[in-house]
């Protein structure tokens, strides 16, 4: 895996041109490299943005509906 530092550099682009209150990213369960890469995405929105930052890990099903929804609901009563 090498290093993705313009995933980084496109992030702050879009942080800096949409100013969110907080970052939610969407892995897909089965996608490693997004998901090992969520890390580091992570530590970048706390540190250098000071966000609030919610990792989704879903296959899409129907399943997940409710602890998506719960999850969002408490990052949303956060900011």
């Amino acid at each position: 895996m090498t290093p993705n530092t313009r995933r980084l550099t496109e992030l702050d682009k879009t942080i800096a041109r949409f100013q969110p209150d907080a970052v939610v990213e969407v892995v897909l369960h089965a996608c490693h490299s997004y998901n090992i890469e969520a890390i580091k995405v992570m530590n970048h929105v706390k540190e250098k943005h000071n966000l609030p930052y919610l990792k989704i890990e879903t296959d899409y099903s129907e399943g997940d509906v409710e602890q998506i929804r719960t999850r969002v609901e408490a990052l949303l009563e956060s900011i």
